[in-house]
């Protein structure tokens, strides 16, 4: 049996967000099990209760006594992805670029059919049913867990339901230290693609990238890291036509006969 947890990073609310990223980890039942133990005896060595993203890279709440202390701050992660890295079998990441779906929700009905969150959330699931039949494990072997209290998570679970004919579970984030390694992955995805975002693509080099994400990038993630992606203007345009949407000057057209 397989399980998968996922957290997600961004807000759609948020004008200042690039982007709503989806990321988590799979892996056997055992190994989530000694990823736990791991994980607590980490947080106990550092007298810190649990990791939180936003807090730890603001020196906020049970971080703000390391602020100033990179050596202490680099530390703490990398023991935790060292965990990360030796605990799980497979990464997956899904990030919507916030600027590109407005852009497509002016041309079609995007918003209307669909939300970020909803389109993030089930191309990771899309991939971890595309990495199980890749190495032959049930579908039915698998479980879906999504960290709770996400924005438009009615949206996602009609589509999954839909989709691929499940519901997924939602636990809140300390039910399982496991999200907390799903909010790291998550966070430094959601940091490089508000990079991307502000800078040319073609600009920003292997080197620029923070040493976490070149860090957990060690964690396997498909084929050319297939199974980390972003949906930018031109994914989103080729699965609006793919999936039928209508054109909005269509129905406008429509309304005026």
């Amino acid at each position: 049996m397989f399980t998968t947890y996922f957290d997600a990073s961004g807000s759609p609310d948020d004008v200042r967000t690039a982007a709503i990223v989806v990321a988590g980890f799979l892996a056997a039942g055992e190994q989530w099990i000694e990823l736990d133990r791991n994980w607590k005896d980490t947080l106990s060595c550092f007298q810190v209760s649990s990791l939180h993203m936003r807090e730890f890279a603001h020196s906020a709440g049970q971080y703000a006594r390391w602020k100033g202390d990179e050596g202490k701050r680099r530390r703490f992660l990398s023991a935790l992805i060292i965990i990360i890295r030796t605990r799980v079998r497979h990464s997956f990441v899904s990030a919507v670029m916030l600027e590109s779906y407005r852009r497509l929700d002016e041309k079609y009905v995007l918003s209307e059919c669909i939300k970020p969150y909803s389109i993030a959330a089930c191309t990771c699931i899309r991939k971890v049913r595309a990495w199980a039949d890749k190495w032959h494990v049930p579908q039915n072997e698998i479980a879906y867990f999504f960290e709770d209290g996400d924005a438009d998570k009615g949206d996602f679970m009609a589509h999954a339901k839909r989709s691929f004919g499940f519901t997924p579970s939602f636990l809140p984030k300390h039910r399982s230290v496991a999200f907390q390694a799903a909010d790291l992955l998550a966070y430094e995805h959601l940091l490089v693609n508000t990079k991307i975002y502000k800078c040319a693509p073609e600009r920003l080099a292997w080197n620029d990238l923070r040493y976490p994400l070149k860090e957990l990038d060690k964690v396997p993630n498909g084929v050319d890291g297939e199974d980390w992606g972003v949906h930018d203007d031109e994914r989103l345009e080729q699965n609006c036509i793919a999936g039928g949407m209508p054109l909005r000057s269509s129905l406008a057209a429509e309304k005026n006969l």
